[in-house]
């Protein structure tokens, strides 16, 4: 029997994601609080430059990487054309310039861009800007930009939203002037781009993925880059899931094992921010081998009882909740929460599930999902999985996606539970 599914009970209210036939919201802007936009102003430098016979000119750079004695900033080329050594302001001290190098510089492409390093002392609580390579650029995204226009105060914010792309340049609507040049071109708190020009009210900016190409070729490693496959320490594949709205249905579950859409106004769940999400289940192989790193204890005694089958490829399904927590910090991961998992059983368009096993998840279990209050009984967490998972069959007529919401104890090795783990985007370098 899948975890604790009541049979006896003759309704139960589950919320189940809408069918691949809506029109979802794929992305929403990610709200950036006066926290954050100040944390992001410490990656984001005013660069002068001064060539002989000339007044000096102002522009924008921001921090790709920080070293313990050293800033590698990037900017657009025509920023500091023909200035060596130009100067450079970081945002903790405003009125202390500090001297750079010019790595490399496109100097022949008035479009091109431009990389720095300032050695030796520099400030205290800079910050370097991720570059995001993978989020989809439809059009109307929101976007922001920090920097220098003259008739503003110095790390001016600038909201605009996306366009598109026009050849290999990004195209968005916001209102710039040369002080802009060089900035960081921000969706969701990560750039996608830098700023290099402005024409007929429309602003242009170098995509993240060639500015990414570009730092490699000068030998610069950027310290934050959003990828869209990464490797987890346990050896399993993850894959990234993007920050957005997700709408949802309400369904009933008949005592019966069966399933149907209750005609009410759309929910939507919203997920603030990216992260990574393993392809696979957690495999028998990866979960032996943390039980025989760590000597963990199982808070289940299945696994104890009997001998391992022989396809130990095959997904782990008789955990507790507090084993999978284990395993997941073990490998410096966490367990999904339930809007996360949803999120990433929607966008990978189901490939994620295995039909047979209920998966864990971090969230506690409420009947009513969206209800403010927390649930009376901690011990009981939320599973997620298909409904072949918990033997549902969906009803005549009905229109029922493939993920379905159920409960199990926490402290239980129940028959059917897997789980997999999810790694925060921040946390991968």
């Amino acid at each position: 029997m899948p975890p604790s599914l009541d049979l006896k009970t003759v309704q139960r209210t589950a919320f189940v994601t809408a069918g691949f036939w809506m029109l979802a919201t794929f992305m929403l802007p990610h709200i950036l609080w006066g926290q954050d936009i100040e944390d992001l102003k410490k990656g984001v430098v005013k660069i002068t430059a001064q060539v002989e016979g000339q007044q000096p000119t102002v522009g924008t750079g921001f921090i790709v990487r920080l070293e313990k004695d050293a800033a590698y900033i990037v900017t657009a080329s025509h920023v500091i054309q023909g200035d060596p050594k130009p100067q450079i302001t970081f945002f903790p001290k405003p009125q202390q310039p500090f001297t750079a190098k010019i790595i490399g510089i496109e100097s022949e492409n008035p479009n091109g861009l431009a990389s720095l390093r300032v050695s030796g002392a520099v400030p205290e609580g800079l910050v370097a800007l991720t570059l995001d390579q993978t989020s989809p650029i439809i059009g109307g995204e929101p976007v922001m930009l920090i920097g220098f226009p003259r008739m503003l105060a110095p790390w001016a914010v600038s909201t605009g939203s996306l366009s598109g792309l026009k050849g290999l340049a990004l195209t968005f609507q916001a209102l710039i002037e040369e002080g802009h040049s060089g900035a960081p071109l921000l969706l969701n708190g990560k750039v996608v781009g830098v700023v290099t020009d402005a024409r007929e009210r429309m602003g242009y900016a170098v995509p993240s993925s060639i500015l990414d190409v570009a730092l490699r070729g000068w030998q610069i490693r950027p310290e934050g880059t959003v990828a869209q496959e990464i490797t987890g320490q346990d050896g399993a594949p993850m894959v990234l899931i993007h920050a957005g709205r997700l709408p949802t249905k309400i369904v009933t579950i008949y005592g019966n094992g069966t399933v149907e859409e209750v005609a009410t106004p759309l929910f939507s769940l919203y997920v603030a921010d990216n992260f990574y999400i393993d392809r696979q289940l957690v495999t028998i192989t990866r979960f032996r081998q943390f039980l025989e790193t760590t000597g963990h204890r199982l808070r289940g005694l299945y696994w104890e009882q009997r001998d391992w089958p022989a396809d130990q490829n095959q997904a782990i399904d008789m955990v507790s909740w507090h084993d999978a927590v284990a395993y997941c910090t073990w490998a410096r991961k966490r367990l999904p929460s339930e809007d996360e998992w949803e999120k990433a059983a929607h966008d990978i368009e189901g490939r994620i599930l295995d039909p047979t096993v209920a998966e864990w998840t971090s969230s506690s279990y409420n009947e009513s999902r969206f209800s403010p209050s927390e649930s009376n009984d901690q011990r009981q967490r939320t599973t997620r999985g298909s409904l072949g998972a918990f033997n549902l069959k969906v009803r005549e007529g009905s229109h029922i996606d493939y993920q379905v919401r159920m409960h199990a104890t926490a402290d239980n090795a129940e028959v059917g539970a897997g789980f997999r783990c999810v790694r925060d985007t921040a946390s991968v370098h």
